[in-house]
């Protein structure tokens, strides 16, 4: 698809990244030691998976990081595909698909050495997590790493543990934004491109009756472990943004 004027892509993608790190300040720091442990973790990628990715923020790092990998980024949001591709190009091959579907990796083929996903998966509905880490588990090869920066919610066997990590992060968060552009603002100005009219038109059939997920982290580990995964780990967090990370 030919890059156009009409659109200042590299712009959008300025504000989404400011944005987000309104709610998670540390996110570039984490985009770079999530890529740290895939290097660290001798799977310094041939082919990489990025999962949920967006507009290509850590895709385009990721790019950029190991500049003879294929990097392959999977979203089913239009508009943020469309974003990537005017503003990554094809440095980054774009695959529309829905992550929730049974055929959601077929056109991907495989192996990969490594798979990462950032602050996507919580739109996951907990009961998708072990048809997710099954697949995961068959993209990956022997020796590759999944990691996972997100929401992964505390334990709920201890709730009032879990209910202030919660709050913790919220109070956080509120602080943030409170000195700038937050999530609904930034989707709200960007519905008004002309540009992204089709996109937009698309986006709305595909998420009707969508039903905001979160999964906790007993069950993402329970999930990738019986999906024989060989060690599961967080190796970071504040609060409950977490780096999860597998080794299958």
């Amino acid at each position: 698809m030919p890059v156009t004027a009409d659109l200042d892509a590299e712009g959008w993608l300025r504000r989404w990244d400011a944005q987000q790190e309104r709610y998670v300040p540390d996110r570039e720091e984490l985009f770079g030691l999530a890529l740290d442990a895939v290097a660290g973790l001798e799977a310094a990628p041939g082919r990489l998976l990025d999962l949920g990715c967006g507009p290509g923020s850590l895709a385009s790092r990721a790019a950029a990081r190991f500049p003879d990998a294929e990097i392959v980024g999977v979203d089913v949001d239009p508009v943020m595909l469309e974003l990537a591709r005017r503003t990554t190009g094809d440095r980054v091959r774009w695959v529309d698909a829905d992550l929730a579907a049974p055929d959601w990796s077929d056109p991907l083929g495989g192996p990969f050495d490594a798979i990462v996903s950032a602050t996507a998966l919580h739109w996951l509905q907990e009961s998708a997590l072990p048809a997710l880490a099954d697949r995961l588990a068959g993209l990956l090869r022997p020796g590759g790493v999944f990691v996972n920066v997100d929401t992964l919610l505390a334990d709920p066997a201890a709730p009032r543990l879990a209910a202030l990590t919660r709050r913790l992060r919220e109070e956080r968060t509120a602080r943030g934004l409170a000195t700038g552009e937050d999530f609904r603002t930034w989707w709200d100005a960007l519905s008004a491109e002309p540009a992204l009219a089709a996109e937009f038109a698309e986006r709305e059939r595909r998420f009707a009756g969508h039903v905001a997920g979160g999964s906790s982290l007993p069950a993402w580990e329970d999930a990738l472990r019986r999906a024989g995964f060989a060690e599961v780990s967080t190796l970071t967090q504040t609060f409950d943004r977490r780096m999860l990370v597998a080794l299958r």
